[in-house]
């Protein structure tokens, strides 16, 4: 982590303040709060070449054919990894001089951003439909780079009790910026003043970012950078004495690209050793359950009665200030408890919180039923498909108390488990490591729980969900194998 003390006066609060706030007054730290700013910046591009960017094509009258495709735009996240240890390393000469290497990347990429953005706002999809789309392609390579750099940045710029805080400021202004900014702000301003006024107001909101990147300080890396370096002189001694007839120019300059990719994980293999197994193994398993109930939560509450406008309601007014508070205990019990055990508690309650949705389609059965014993009262038996998603829309705050439930344990969870990715990188290749764990991390959401949809034709949706809770388990043994690493013990 970072090199500052743990107990600096520059960056805590006044004893009497701090005593106030107990644990929560984290969310009082300076180096806390910049994140709203950093999340901010991360969020909106992503939201703008998103969601609202497939909406703006069809306000264009672009074929669904051709809507679809442009949700491979996002695929630079996904892959960001793979040059994520030239943002780790690479010197941009006189930028980095003056900036520092994390600032340097964080400011050059904000500015990538914005010179994309500005014309992509300008121009219109239905006279030049493929720039619009490279324009996104290219914004999406520029926010991924500034993801992985201001990750980096967090994890070295934030000291070990600061971490769990940052993190959920960082999550909580990234949902702002992806889903309030770039959202519900850019189609009220497209419906006020039009599309290329919406999202150059929207764009434009990324000079905070940039003003935030100027005003901070960089990261102490001079130890970790020699470091770097040293392990990078020699990996490519032992690649090339293996190999002695790599003696051209082009076969050191290979040598070299493939050492400087190669280097970072050979050192989280150096580090860790066999127990890299278990770790990877909890890396994707922890938010599992998460993962395979949320591929059909959706579907589900419509399936078992409610409405769409009481879904919108629930999901983006009560589910996302569940996440919200979710995240931000997280900080919270972090900086009373420790990682570990903050771990088991957001662990256990993520695993019950998927046990609701098995409750609310038993409730939503017996309402159907009219076995609930109360407003319902006696059986009905032939109850009409519209008058039983009435009754089951009727009781909105099964779902409200479900949905709240599980957001809050999915954003809880989601902090710590940052934090834990965070835990695993050396100072020496931030970047790079982060980057791959939640790549890693992404296998869950992806390739494991695509056969949801099969499972709960099987078993049915009680059943299910509840199979969606077991899944959690593994996680938990693997929680109890690493919490007797000391690699992970330096705060429990």
């Amino acid at each position: 982590m970072s090199t500052i003390p743990a107990v600096n006066p520059r960056y805590v609060l006044p004893a009497r303040l701090a005593r106030a706030f107990g644990a929560g007054a984290i969310y009082l730290e300076r180096r806390v709060l910049v994140f709203l700013f950093f999340g901010f910046a991360s969020g909106l591009p992503l939201g703008l070449i998103g969601e609202t960017f497939r909406i703006r094509l069809t306000d264009a009258g672009v074929d669904f054919g051709t809507i679809g495709l442009t949700s491979l735009i996002g695929t630079a996240y996904a892959i960001k990894f793979l040059w994520a240890p030239f943002v780790d390393l690479m010197s941009l000469g006189p930028i980095t001089r003056v900036l520092g290497q994390r600032r340097g990347w964080m400011a050059t990429t904000l500015v990538m951003i914005l010179a994309l953005l500005i014309p992509l706002s300008l121009i219109d999809p239905a006279d030049a439909l493929l720039m619009s789309v490279l324009l996104a392609v290219g914004v999406a390579f520029a926010s991924a780079s500034f993801d992985i750099v201001v990750d980096a940045y967090r994890i070295e710029y934030l000291v070990d009790r600061q971490l769990a805080g940052g993190t959920a400021v960082h999550a909580s202004a990234w949902y702002l910026g992806a889903k309030l900014a770039a959202g519900i702000l850019v189609l009220w301003l497209a419906d006020v003043s039009g599309w290329s006024a919406a999202y150059l107001f929207s764009s434009l909101t990324l000079l905070l970012g940039l003003a935030a990147v100027f005003l901070n300080k960089e990261p102490d890396r001079a130890e970790t950078g020699a470091m770097a370096d040293k392990d990078r002189e020699e990996a490519l001694e032992t690649f090339l004495a293996s190999r002695p007839h790599m003696d051209s120019p082009l076969a050191l300059a290979g040598a070299r690209i493939y050492v400087l990719a190669a280097a970072p994980f050979m050192d989280m293999v150096r580090r860790f050793s066999w127990a890299l197994v278990p770790i990877l193994a909890f890396v994707v398993l922890f938010k599992f359950q998460d993962a395979f109930a949320g591929a059909l939560s959706g579907p589900f509450v419509r399936a078992i009665g409610y409405e769409k406008t009481t879904i919108a309601v629930v999901y983006k007014g009560i589910g996302l200030g569940a996440v919200f508070l979710g995240m931000f205990a997280g900080g919270v019990l972090m900086n009373a408890l420790g990682l570990i055990r903050a771990l088991w508690i957001g662990g256990i309650l993520q695993v019950v919180s998927n046990f609701g949705f098995s409750w609310l389609d038993w409730m939503a059965g017996l309402v159907t039923l009219g076995l609930d014993g109360g407003a319902m009262g006696a059986y009905l038996p032939d109850i009409a498909e519209s008058a039983r998603h009435g009754l089951v829309d009727a009781n909105w705050q099964w779902l409200a108390a479900t949905i709240g439930f599980e957001n809050f344990a999915s954003g809880l969870g989601n902090t710590l488990f940052v934090v834990f990715l965070s835990r695993l990188v050396s100072d020496a290749y931030t970047a790079t490591q982060y980057a791959l764990l939640s790549a890693v991390a992404l296998v869950a959401r992806t390739f494991l729980a695509a056969p949801a949809g099969y499972v709960a034709e099987w078993v049915g949706w009680f059943d299910f969900f509840l199979l969606s809770a077991v899944v959690g388990l593994p996680g938990l043994v693997l929680l109890w194998m690493l919490a007797a690493n000391e690699s992970l013990r330096a705060d429990r």
